[in-house]
């Protein structure tokens, strides 16, 4: 099969779908790998290296026109024009908070696979688990940057609090609430409790807030079921606020509202780390690594839709360790085979032939299962 690594595009967007290690794999099963040109230089694998496994660099054109193309983000508008009938991709789609690039995709005919819907049996999501782990550790260090005094250019130094979030002695330390115990609430709070912030952690399920109570027995933190009392009487005293609430192929829960976010003091954080699957607050918008950061009734949201592109090099890595088995069956298998035998990947399947065929993203979309715009 031949497979195609373009460039990432995205703003600030620095990873890289394969690394020259998982090239060498699929070179060594007989595949071609079509490798854009600087592809991975922001990761630190240079082309040489690529080169030296047998990848062929190609410019971008070129990477598109494989059989199936694997990215690390969702196709931009610029990339459109690549599409055609029977053009696969395998990347992370999260087409619930895209009905645009939904619709092009359902037009070009192209056969799409989304990272963030492959699921095992048991409802977990190996391709989207290490990210989000990522993105909880990342989203936790970067709100403690911005809880600092001139931790934001060109702002209004009276909207920041220049707090350190863990405190020191005889100075109380921050506190943080998380809004979900899944891979990010739960790396969130490691970080959170190893820098010495107090934690608040809220889920909707029982099992996983008694995994937490045992994994930080003894620590700063506490456990609640998401009740909106509760959450009313903790939002006065959180300095960050971090998102992570998930349902697979769905928009994020709604569960933030202007008045929710207003009840924190001036200054404090909030991450939303469910934007890219459309945000858990009415206040979220979308932001970029040129504009990380806005401020909503006098709180700073940072919104940004991949998180683990800050550190590349790791989530590179990180990723290919999760995909590289899925990306080899589809290109030693066939797309039809795969399909047929492999149900992890065909779970994974959110566009076919003008249909949307994953029923949580047809529900986001407002679709009936099967039917194309």
């Amino acid at each position: 099969m031949r497979l195609g690594i373009p460039k990432e595009i995205k703003n600030g967007e620095n990873r890289v779908a394969l690394t020259p290690k998982g090239v060498a794999l699929l070179v060594e099963q007989g595949h071609a790998v079509l490798v854009e040109a600087s592809a991975g230089i922001a990761s630190g694998f240079s082309d040489a290296l690529y080169q030296h496994v047998g990848a062929e660099i190609v410019c971008q054109p070129d990477a598109w026109s494989a059989e199936w193309v694997i990215k690390v983000k969702e196709p931009l508008p610029e990339e459109y024009d690549f599409f055609r009938p029977n053009l696969g991709i395998f990347t992370f789609l999260h087409l619930a908070a895209m009905p645009e690039l939904a619709a092009v995709l359902l037009k070009e005919r192209v056969r799409a696979i989304a990272y963030e819907t492959i699921a095992l049996q048991d409802g977990n999501l190996p391709l989207l688990a290490p990210m989000s782990q990522i993105a909880g550790r990342v989203s936790m260090l970067m709100a403690a940057e911005y809880l600092r005094g001139n931790s934001i250019p060109s702002c209004n130094k009276t909207d920041q609090k220049g707090l350190l979030l863990g405190g020191i002695s005889g100075v109380d330390a921050g506190h943080v609430t998380i809004l979900g115990a899944g891979n990010v609430g739960i790396q969130a709070a490691d970080v959170a409790i190893a820098l010495g912030a107090s934690v608040s952690l809220f889920d909707c399920r029982k099992e996983h807030l008694d995994a937490c109570k045992k994994r930080w027995s003894g620590k700063k933190i506490s456990t609640s079921l998401l009740d909106e009392k509760v959450l009313l009487d903790d939002l006065p005293h959180s300095d960050v606020l971090i998102g992570a609430a998930l349902i697979a192929g769905e928009h994020a829960p709604q569960l933030l509202t202007a008045n929710h976010i207003a009840l924190m003091e001036k200054g404090s954080v909030f991450m939303d780390v469910a934007i890219d699957q459309g945000g858990i607050s009415e206040t979220s918008k979308v932001t970029s690594y040129d504009n990380p950061v806005y401020l909503r009734n006098g709180v700073w949201h940072c919104c940004l839709p991949n998180f683990p592109a800050s550190v590349p090099r790791t989530s590179s890595m990180a990723l290919e360790n999760a995909s590289l088995e899925y990306i080899s069956a589809l290109a030693c298998n066939g797309f039809d085979k795969t399909m047929k035998e492999n149900m992890i990947l065909r779970r994974g399947l959110n566009v076919l032939d003008g249909k949307i065929m994953h029923t949580a993203v047809a529900s986001a979309l407002g679709l009936p299962l099967g039917s194309s715009f």
